[in-house]
């Protein structure tokens, strides 16, 4: 593992954190993809792009994208939310597993990602209904939703599946769920209230998920 690049990697996303801490937004137009093009130097210099790190690439290629839609202004978020959407379908690929493999435990888990969107979706949709904005991307957030959690159970079916390492596995599952929390964060506060330095544990806990999900490929397919 490219230790060095991965040192990089965390200077420039905490350099990022210090600019949405200290609302630095002329540096923050430049510490923002900075942190997700490291990332994917660091993945492809540590590991390549060959097999199911391709998609782990894309994922990142298209969270770049995503972070670029969403420096520009309003309108163009939703264009950011679609890249988002198919950045989490590249995860899906990378962590896709044959679906004869389906155990009880795999069940389990769609139950309880279940009760989370049961819990969580009614209070961000019913905050869009007050936003004129947002009227018209309840639609695109509930798919959106519905994709994340997808490869929040890809994720965490790593779990249960033999071709992944323990420590692969841990990385995926807490990445997967960071990126749940920092996405859910960022609806609440764009849908429903803003709540103290939003942007900053939002941010924190996205490059967190990313550099968690690309180092458990790197860890268990490098």
């Amino acid at each position: 593992m490219n230790t060095g690049w991965l040192g990089a990697v965390f200077g420039i996303a905490m350099l990022d954190w210090y600019a949405i801490w200290t609302d630095h937004e002329k540096l923050n137009w430049f510490t923002k993809p900075a942190t997700m093009l490291a990332l994917l130097l660091w993945l492809g210099l540590t590991s390549g792009f060959s097999g199911k790190l391709l998609w782990f690439g894309l994922a990142i290629l298209f969270g770049l994208l995503g972070d670029i839609f969403l420096l520009l202004p309003r309108k163009f978020f939703l264009p950011g939310l679609v890249v988002f959407l198919i950045g989490h379908l590249a995860y899906v690929a990378g962590f896709w597993f044959d679906l004869a493999t389906l155990t009880i435990q795999h069940f389990a888990l769609v139950l309880v990602i279940g009760v989370i969107l049961f819990l969580v979706a009614p209070t961000l949709l019913s905050g869009m209904r007050g936003k004129g904005f947002a009227k018209k991307l309840r639609a695109p957030v509930m798919a959106y939703m519905l994709i994340i959690s997808l490869m929040v159970f890809c994720a965490a079916s790593t779990l249960f599946s033999a071709e992944w390492k323990p420590t692969a596995s841990g990385l995926a599952v807490s990445g997967a769920l960071l990126f749940f929390c920092s996405d859910t964060m960022l609806a609440y506060r764009e849908f429903v209230n803003a709540f103290p330095k939003a942007r900053f544990w939002v941010r924190v806990t996205y490059h967190l998920a990313q550099i968690a999900l690309v180092a458990a490929a790197v860890v268990n397919f490098a």
